[in-house]
């Protein structure tokens, strides 16, 4: 089932961008969004996603907990926090194949 794109953004033809199902990009907005989303969000699945990590480090196996429960299809087989030592960044890099 096509799914849109987010953020939202439009295509070449001035329609939504849309993903398709089981494609690369769907699987990482699918993980990107349990990644940004705090749980109680959602009260008809108050448990997905992972708490804001914006002053501590990604948890990584609540985050690895939430893919798995949610997001069957998908295998990740990396998951790991790197550092920039000079700005102090840290981005989470998540390295999956979906079924």
């Amino acid at each position: 089932m096509p799914t849109l794109k987010f953020p939202l953004e439009l295509d070449n033809t001035g329609s939504f961008a849309i993903l398709e199902e089981d494609s690369t990009d769907y699987y990482a907005q699918l993980l990107s969004l349990c990644a940004l989303t705090e749980p109680q969000t959602f009260p008809f699945s108050p448990t997905f996603g992972v708490f804001d990590p914006t002053f501590e480090e990604v948890d990584r196996g609540q985050f690895l907990l939430q893919a798995a429960r949610f997001f069957p299809e998908i295998a990740i087989t990396e998951a790991e926090i790197e550092l920039n030592e000079q700005t102090g960044e840290s981005k989470f890099k998540v390295s999956f194949t979906g079924s």
